[in-house]
């Protein structure tokens, strides 16, 4: 196998087969980076992982939720939350007025609400039927509030439906105790049997008996809402940001979740300050659905019939468009994050049969938006390289037809500036703890309340522990500011995940590569390359003009190359993700010159070099990723006239687990690419026909290795000739295109590992059984 120069001869050579402790609060300093730096450091979705994918139990679902949220959220006064993120009061509401009618009329009596027992953690009764009274209360506090204001407008209602399965077109099981709902829906639970929607319920409520030091009790509790709030944001596009509310014992404590932010207020005895009770119910009961967490530029379509789904009018600039198809979404599982939707639509006004792909995504404060990226990259290439080489570059990059930062207003649409109201999160902070509840076994310490425990005090210390930012064992968490964008682009095409025909793959990974060439040249590096944002477009397909050719899109993190400036933070998706790239750090530098070591002035100084030059990105990193997109395709696919027997597919998918785990980084991803000799089908488990594919693969990664070796051989200066490896894989690539047994190979999916129950009720595809769904179509 050769694998230097441009010359390339391929040859396959087959080979034999071979628990929770509680600490007492302290004080953090919560990092806060408001504006956000550039960056956003890498980090591996919890709730990408095989156990959350598939489902399981709720409580192993809810286990990774707390994974994401890094096991903690932080803890703000009691007066910020309520100047930052409650709603606010309606004009003419006197707080305190209302609870003295509330005590003259006999609601509160005794310092405490006559329609609740006074310690419910002494009651012997079920929790649901203790805190029962909360609807009766909440009724008092809106009567008073419009006698006293008469002109206010009643927007929500709190409605208790404990033991109920809230409902959605997915697999929700969320069953929160009780929720604010608008008066219409409230109606309508009131009729026996009926159960509450997931897109008409929020600020969510659960009920426990014990007080907060009730580690076991805690731990649940806590659990149950998180894991409600997260559903909320997952399921429903429309929710820019989600409200919750526990209540244990006398103790309520406020939740607040967005896109750039999760977090819980200190809690208050809604007993004896009966005043903070009336101010949040009021604030929740007049809120406008804006300030409630919905999206005033997005509408729902409500389906027909029980078998139709759910449709969307969304606005981008003065556009409607109307979602026909949800192309991407599991990026919004995430309760904080990007929170990436993708939908096939077509213009409200435009004709019948046009169609359109829209991106929703939460950007980093002060990052570009897509469009101005591709703007900048494609002037570069045409002032560094000619404008023959920007109309390749053009030509094989998605086409954006409108975009938008989202405004609320006149105000953009941001987690910080518009939803936190301009607040700044306060700089010491305590972390609550996030523990999921063990199962039967587990030895967690609790504290018993009893009449001879003087427990009445509520707070007997909160379940928390802290971490500062930064410690090795745990990130803390951070608050991040974030705007809401939209693009929409021209062309419908479908990802790598999705596209069946290998000879359409490989002319979309050379194409993409070849705009890579001039991109790199222009000493650009995208950064993000994975199977989801390279696409095969077939024009007749969608019934346009033009040839059919391979796109690439998501240039979110792509950025002018400045190599050895500073320690540069890592992004990409982890599955197509080069190796130096998980590591943060160079793995191909060669051995020491011998030479070096007969002079120990000349080592040293050769020493001193390499220790102080910092990790960068490269294009030889992007070009990785090409071949890391080939290498998965061919590990989660079959021929699908040849499919593999049982055995072998598990095998291979075995293989596959290993390699693609995100809780191993690295795990000897280098090794398998330096072992380019050892890439067979043998080694693969794949069929016989594949036999050429994997030579392909062997001859991309042999020159990969050396052009890594060459660069970092010296790496005080910059070989830019090291990474014109571009026309050999470009090369290689066609060469598997005009090979009859290649380019007649149908992929067909071997396992449904990632697969998401979800993609089953929304794709008419007849070929669901791949778990190469996790990306959709299109970006």
């Amino acid at each position: 196998m050769s694998a230097s120069g441009h010359g390339i001869a391929i040859q396959a050579t087959p080979k034999s087969t071979q628990s929770a402790t509680t600490t007492l609060p302290t004080t953090t300093t919560l990092p806060t980076t408001n504006p956000l730096s550039k960056e956003s450091p890498l980090r591996f979705r919890a709730l990408d992982s095989v156990k959350y994918r598939l489902g399981g139990t709720t409580n192993t679902r809810r286990n990774v939720v707390m994974s994401e949220l890094r096991e903690q959220v932080p803890e703000v006064p009691l007066d910020w939350y309520f100047e930052h993120l409650l709603p606010p009061l309606p004009a003419g509401i006197d707080t305190k007025e209302i609870v003295a009618s509330l005590e003259e009329s006999g609601v509160i009596t005794n310092n405490r609400w006559a329609a609740l027992v006074e310690h419910p953690r002494l009651d012997k009764r079920h929790e649901d039927e203790v805190y029962a009274g909360l609807e009766e209360i909440f009724e008092h506090i809106i009567n008073a509030a419009t006698t006293q204001n008469p002109n206010l407008q009643q927007q929500f209602a709190l409605k208790l439906t404990p033991g109920v399965e809230a409902t959605s077109e997915r697999d929700s099981t969320t069953k929160p105790d009780g929720h604010f709902t608008s008066l219409e829906e409230a109606a309508r639970l009131a009729h026996a049997g009926s159960k509450p929607s997931v897109y008409n319920v929020w600020d969510s409520h659960e009920f426990k008996k014990d007080n907060e030091g009730v580690t076991r009790a805690m731990d649940k509790c806590v659990s149950q809402l998180v894991y409600d709030m997260q559903q909320i944001m997952a399921l429903d596009p429309c929710r820019r940001f989600t409200f919750g509310t526990s209540i244990m014992n006398r103790s309520f404590r406020l939740w607040f979740c967005s896109r750039g932010a999760f977090l819980t207020a200190k809690p208050f005895d809604f007993m004896s300050e009966p005043e903070k009770l009336v101010h949040v119910f009021i604030s929740f009961a007049f809120a406008s659905r804006t300030d409630a967490g919905w999206d005033p530029s997005m509408t729902c379509i409500l389906p027909i019939s029980p078998t139709d789904k759910r449709q969307y009018k969304i606005r981008v600039r003065d556009k409607t468009y109307i979602t026909t198809k949800i192309l991407s979404d599991y990026a919004a599982d995430s309760p904080i994050g990007r929170a990436t939707r993708v939908w096939l639509v077509k213009d409200e006004d435009g004709l019948s049969d046009s169609r359109y792909v829209l991106k929703d995504v939460w950007v980093d404060s002060e990052r570009q938006t897509e469009d101005e990226i591709r703007s900048a990259l494609l002037k570069d290439v045409d002032e560094k390289c000619g404008s023959d080489a920007r109309a390749i570059v053009e030509r094989h990059l998605l086409t954006p037809v409108a975009s938008e930062k989202l405004h609320v207003g006149t105000i953009i649409d941001d987690t910080t500036q518009l939803i936190m109201r301009g607040g700044s999160i306060p700089k010491n902070l305590d972390h609550l703890k996030l523990v999921v509840p063990q199962l039967s076994g587990s030895s967690t310490r609790s504290q018993v309340s009893t009449t001879e425990n003087p427990a009445d005090a509520v707070f007997s210390g909160t379940r928390a522990r802290y971490l500062r930012y930064g410690d090795t064992a745990r990130h803390a968490p951070r608050v991040t500011s974030r705007f809401h964008y939209r693009i929409v682009f021209l062309e419908c095409a479908t990802t790598m995940y999705d596209e069946k025909h290998f000879g359409n793959i490989l002319d979309a990974l050379a194409d993409v590569t070849e705009a890579l060439r001039w991109i790199h040249k222009s000493h650009w590096v995208h950064r993000d390359i994975s199977g989801g944002n390279v696409y095969w477009y077939d024009c007749k397909a969608q019934g346009s003009e033009g040839e059919n050719r391979g796109l690439l899109g998501d240039l979110e993190f792509a950025k002018v190359r400045k190599p050895g400036s500073t320690h540069e933070v890592r992004t990409g998706t982890f599955n197509f993700m080069a190796s130096e790239v998980i590591a943060g750090r160079y793995l191909f530098r060669p051995a020491f010159n011998l030479d070096l070591f007969k002079n120990p002035t000349q080592f040293l100084a050769a020493d001193r070099i390499r220790a102080r030059l910092p990790f960068a990105f490269n294009p030889l990193h992007d070009m990785e990723s090409i071949w890391w997109i080939f290498i998965y395709l061919l590990y989660f696919n079959d021929d699908k006239q040849k499919v593999a027997d049982a055995d072998l597919a598990d095998a291979r998918a075995s293989n596959a687990l290993a390699l693609f785990n995100q809780d191993g980084l690295t795990l000897d991803r280098q090794q398998f690419l330096r072992d380019y000799q050892e890439l067979t089908v043998e080694e693969f488990r794949l069929p016989p026909s594949f036999q050429f594919v994997i030579a392909i693969a062997g001859a991309i990664a042999a020159r990969l290795h050396v052009a890594y070796c060459v660069y970092e051989a010296d790496l005080s200066t910059v070989d830019e000739e090291s990474f014109g490896i571009h026309e050999y894989v470009i090369e290689a690539l066609r060469l598997g295109r005009t090979n009859p047994q290649v380019n007649s190979i149908e992929f067909v999916g071997v396992t449904r590992m990632q697969k998401r129950k979800i993609d089953e009720a929304e794709s008419c595809r007849d070929d669901e059984t791949s778990n190469n769904k996790k990306a959709r179509r299109n970006v």
